[in-house]
């Protein structure tokens, strides 16, 4: 029996667990830390892992999983996203001790976070600040690290630095390290307009002992592993936020608009749920986050089509620039869609909708704040480029 077979069966019941106060924990500014343990006491965060008797879930079914989980809470969901892509890194891993251990952790439960993004240098540069200094016996870890989401509510942290001294100086390493290690300081500090309580901010590295058992791997920044990275993946990962927002926008479109008695004396219908202005905004907005839907589970097709053969050492990298590709489109059509969507919400309600107490800005603070991490403009560019010049995809990770 697969994870994904153990743990279906409740997801139905969970998600309607983690949806029931999720507006009022953001309203409210409380932490998620009841429903990320729910997630990973579930199972739920071991949906991809594979494990004796066969493989876990693939990229099209963590995606709808994703999307369903942003439908009840996207704080929730974003929080996940270092830890399912450590999650598929350990599912390319051979068979040996390093793998196990990863494995036998995951499985129990244990939620990895990341630090990895820096406030100097360009975004996307495999080139860090951070650096893993060779000592005898060892390295010591100094840097400091930002957007660390989903660190403070993890049991490891998973950090990126260069190399300096030793065999490897130059190189690229990828270590796991417990939160609680001396010399690391998490900090809750990011003040966003959306998408607030992901324990998203400052990770400080102190002089942090690092061992050989803490280093999961060393990279060559120009080596074809590095060209074939998750960017796919990672990006992918932030439109079914988005999608799942959209299905939540729906869900309150529909409710807001049965809820209405009052209308304007002009208004070409009596009652606002039979006002055909109205029902046709709910439709637009169903429309969006519908396609949306299809388009993040038909690229996420795409990049099950290049993780399979990696997981089995056979890095493609055509199928990479594929769900590259694939992911751009993805993101440039919903980042714009979205929006639109989102603000359409307030015409479904009028003034009333704009109470703060209602929360319905929410969904577009959450989605105009996911779709700030990368520029989608500069994707159209890229494609665009792709397309007329053959210009190749940035090899960074936002490709």
């Amino acid at each position: 029996m697969s994870v994904l077979t153990r743990v279906v069966a409740d997801r139905s019941t969970v998600l309607a667990e983690i949806a029931a106060d999720a507006a009022a924990r953001e309203l409210t500014g409380t932490d998620p830390h009841a429903q990320v343990r729910l997630l990973s006491e579930s199972g739920y965060t071991a949906l991809t892992l594979d494990d004796a008797s066969g493989p876990g879930a693939g990229a099209p079914e963590l995606f709808e999983f994703l999307i369903d989980l942003a439908r009840a809470d996207p704080i929730v969901a974003h929080i996940l996203r270092a830890h399912f892509w450590f999650v598929e890194q350990i599912r390319r891993f051979p068979d040996g001790s390093v793998r196990d251990r990863w494995v036998a952790e995951i499985a129990a439960g244990k939620v990895f976070g990341n630090a990895t993004s820096e406030r100097t240098g360009n975004a996307g540069s495999l080139s860090f600040q951070t650096q893993l200094k060779a000592v005898d016996g060892g390295w010591l870890l100094t840097g400091a690290k930002f957007y660390s989401t989903g660190t403070a509510f993890s049991d490891y942290v998973s950090v990126t630095a260069t190399v300096r001294g030793g065999d490897f100086d130059g190189q690229v390493a990828r270590i796991v390290l417990p939160v609680d290690r001396a010399g690391i300081s998490i900090v809750d500090d990011w003040d966003g307009i959306g998408q607030n309580r992901t324990g998203t901010g400052t990770t400080t590295l102190d002089n942090v002992r690092v061992t050989a058992d803490d280093v999961l791997a060393f990279t060559d920044p120009a080596s074809t592993a590095a060209i074939a990275n998750d960017g796919p993946f990672l990006q992918l990962y932030l439109q079914a936020l988005i999608t799942g927002i959209l299905l939540s926008v729906t869900d309150d479109a529909t409710a807001l608009l049965r809820s209405r008695s009052r209308t304007f004396d002009h208004a070409p219908a009596d009652e606002p749920r039979h006002d055909p202005v109205l029902l046709g905004t709910v439709g637009e907005i169903d429309a969006a986050a519908h396609v949306a839907r299809a388009a993040v589970l038909d690229a996420a097709r795409t990049v099950e089509e290049a993780f399979a053969p990696a997981r089995s050492g056979m890095i493609e990298p055509d199928l990479f620039v594929k769900a590259s590709v694939a992911a751009a489109r993805v993101k440039v059509h919903i980042d714009r869609v979205g929006l639109r969507a989102a603000a359409d919400l307030f015409d479904v309600g009028g003034a009333s909708s704009a109470s703060r107490a209602k929360n319905l800005d929410r969904h577009w603070r959450n989605i105009r704040t996911v779709t700030l991490h990368n520029p989608t403009s500069y994707k159209a560019i890229a494609l665009g480029d792709l397309l007329v010049n053959d210009t190749p995809l940035p090899a960074n990770g936002y490709f």
